[in-house]
């Protein structure tokens, strides 16, 4: 089983550049950019870090450039964020 330590191995750094690579439009507000992967299932509650399955693209080191949000950091460990709006939302005029 994959432990949070594996976040930091060369092998996890290039598989998540060349995820992020191929799309960096955040899950969370819908926007381009993306710079971190966020685990859909968090690792803290026990998902395997490694699993690609489990990854979403998402702002956290750098602010969205359209919305300004740090997506990921205010998701935290939580599965939603209260208050974050999706690309939907804006389209609907929410």
């Amino acid at each position: 089983m994959a432990k949070r330590t594996d976040l930091t191995t060369y092998e996890y750094r290039k598989a998540r550049a060349a995820f992020l690579a191929a799309s960096d439009v955040c899950h969370l507000c819908g926007h381009a950019g993306a710079d971190v992967v966020d685990h859909a299932i968090p690792v803290a509650r026990g998902a395997n870090p490694c699993d690609t399955d489990n990854w979403r693209p998402a702002h956290g080191v750098h602010r969205c450039p359209t919305c300004g949000r740090n997506c990921n950091g205010e998701k935290g460990a939580s599965s939603q964020v209260k208050g974050l709006k999706t690309s939907r939302d804006w389209y609907a005029g929410g």
